[in-house]
């Protein structure tokens, strides 16, 4: 998992900018579509609507909020006070609400709700450094589940100083395990906030009904597990762990590093991932959403193809070598058997 990964994306693509041009960067402001400037002459982004020219006040783009002052800069990176009440915006303009930010948690209405902040257990408190990967953490999950989190009465628990839950002694030797999910009082704990995304993950396989016998998002996963192992930091004491399992998938799907390979490995996780962490949502951010996912499964699809064709390898290529492999393998054995008995 990558760290401040918001910052850095959209760092990256205010450098790329030389002039006053339109910005194409997944962590930009408005998703980097037509419309979007960032002016360098006062460092500020700033959106022209077709109709209106330069946008003043309030913006909704893409199921996000976005607030422009009386120049047209954008709020980022911090809280604006706006007619009399504050609000947080992230460094890509975003407004904070149904999210988490620094273990705070704001409401719909973009305001702080104390009552559903995380509960850090001990007596020590979070550094920033937490603070700030908890937010990148939390801002990678749909706000539709955070939504569903707290609606439903579950809240977070940051035990500061215990330094795990469980130990089991597996193949590969001891294994810590840094969180755990409380399904019976709604508690989602943790003592390492790298352990975050697959905790939560637990969370979100739990509601939507995975752990149920015959349910058939899960029969997906268990048939297509050989697949996506590679990918999973998952010991194999936890295999045939449902909980386990889903939250490692679920982890692996939304972290970068691994997403493209998940896409090329197994489309079939990749849909069942794509069609829970959107099922919370209202229809026309799902249909926005979905759309975006297939292209880029499509992307990643054409470059292992490319990469087949190029390089002359590729997960399927590989398997058939392996089975090969096997093959020549075994018969040498059985010739050297057979050898052996010749001689006797």
């Amino acid at each position: 998992m990558r760290r401040s990964r918001i910052g850095l994306l959209v760092f990256i693509a205010v450098m790329a900018v030389m002039k006053t041009a339109p910005v194409y960067a997944m962590e930009a402001p408005g998703d980097g579509e037509d419309g979007w400037y960032y002016m360098q002459n006062n460092y500020h982004w700033c959106y022209y609507d077709e109709a209106r020219g330069l946008h003043k006040g309030w913006l909704k783009y893409n199921g996000e909020w976005y607030w422009f002052d009386d120049k047209g800069w954008m709020a980022s990176g911090g809280n604006t006070a706006i007619d009399g009440a504050s609000y947080y915006f992230f460094i890509n303009g975003n407004m904070a609400w149904n999210q988490y930010v620094g273990m705070k948690f704001y409401g719909e209405d973009g305001q702080p709700q104390s009552e559903h902040d995380v509960r850090v257990i001990g007596s020590k408190t979070p550094d920033s450094e937490e603070r700030d990967l908890f937010s990148d953490y939390m801002y990678q999950i749909p706000r539709s589940w955070i939504a569903k989190f707290v609606r439903d009465g579950w809240q977070m628990m940051f035990y500061k100083q215990k330094k795990y839950f469980a130990a089991p002694k597996t193949g590969e030797g001891i294994y810590y395990v840094y969180h755990s999910v409380d399904t019976h009082y709604k508690k989602v704990k943790f003592t390492d906030v790298d352990s975050l995304l697959q905790a939560f993950g637990e969370y979100v396989g739990y509601a939507a009904g995975c752990y149920e016998e015959n349910n058939a998002w899960m029969d997906t996963l268990w048939e297509e597990q050989a697949a996506v192992l590679p990918l999973l930091e998952m010991p194999d004491y936890y295999e045939d762990d449902a909980d386990f399992y889903f939250g490692c998938v679920f982890a692996a799907y939304l972290d970068e590093d691994t997403k493209e390979s998940m896409m090329r490995l197994s489309p079939a996780v990749c849909n069942v991932m794509e069609e829970i962490l959107h099922m919370e949502d209202d229809e026309e951010t799902r249909i926005r959403l979905q759309k975006k996912a297939q292209e880029e499964q499509e992307a990643a699809a054409r470059r292992a193809e490319r990469i087949i064709r190029e390089e002359g390898y590729g997960p399927g290529v590989k398997r058939e070598i392996q089975d090969e492999e096997k093959k020549d393998g075994d018969g040498q054995d059985e010739e050297e058997q057979g050898g052996s008995s010749n001689g006797i």
